[in-house]
């Protein structure tokens, strides 16, 4: 799952989901729409990060987080892609590398 083109952003592909937000040029998040969510009571968006080690956008949901606060976001805990080690936090709407 995932694009093969990192110059090209989620913001610009994505439209499946109701908005995308591009926190850093390698991570965006986005809220999906109820109906393609597994659980539609999950209040978190999805994320997508620039995986270098697979060499393309993946996208993940982070179920197990919590929602602080949507506007701006900030989630805890610290988000971690174990494909290539990124690692970081959300939050006031930035990405804090950790």
């Amino acid at each position: 799952m995932g694009v093969k083109d990192r110059v090209t952003p989620p913001a610009e592909w994505c439209d499946w989901w109701t908005e995308v937000n591009q926190l850093t040029p390698d991570i965006a998040y986005g809220w999906v729409p109820p109906d393609l969510t597994a659980v539609p009571d999950d209040p978190n968006p999805w994320f997508w990060h620039w995986c270098h080690t697979s060499g393309r956008w993946e996208g993940q949901a982070a179920p197990d987080h919590t929602l602080v606060s949507r506007e701006p976001l900030h989630m805890e805990p610290s988000l971690l892609w174990p494909c290539c080690g990124t690692h970081g936090f959300v939050r006031d709407g930035a990405w804090i590398p950790a």
